[in-house]
């Protein structure tokens, strides 16, 4: 992905990750949006009318699963890159993760300065 990256979605029901991920984004990048959903639910209808330039999503949420809501999108027929979020290198995520032709990545929460950098300035 070469595409310059102003707006991030997160989809996680964690908090914590969060307050974590705007500290280390907006020290990399400042003038970046970031926008936050815990609910999943209230992540898709923002979709519906809202563009972005990447949504991080968490597998493992109560309300629905990561692979619930990229079901959900394409059904609704809404295209955005996604990364997967997971505090754990399942095979089996990873490799179901290439099921979906929006989902570019998978990162390992917590998300390190080094991998929000390779992120936010992809090389050209």
């Amino acid at each position: 992905m070469n595409k310059a990256i102003n707006k991030i979605i997160f989809v996680d029901d964690d908090k914590i990750q969060h307050m974590i991920n705007k500290k280390n984004m907006l020290r990399i990048k400042p003038d970046l949006e970031l926008i936050f959903f815990q609910n999943p639910f209230s992540a898709l209808e923002w979709l519906e009318v809202n563009a972005t330039d990447l949504l991080l999503l968490d597998i493992n949420m109560p309300e629905m699963s990561g692979w619930e809501f990229l079901d959900l999108l394409e059904q609704k027929k809404i295209h955005v890159p996604v990364n997967m979020l997971s505090s754990s290198m399942d095979p089996d995520d990873i490799a179901k993760s290439k099921d979906y032709k929006m989902v570019e990545g998978f990162l390992v929460k917590p998300l390190q300065v080094e991998v929000i950098e390779e992120l936010l300035n992809p090389l050209e």
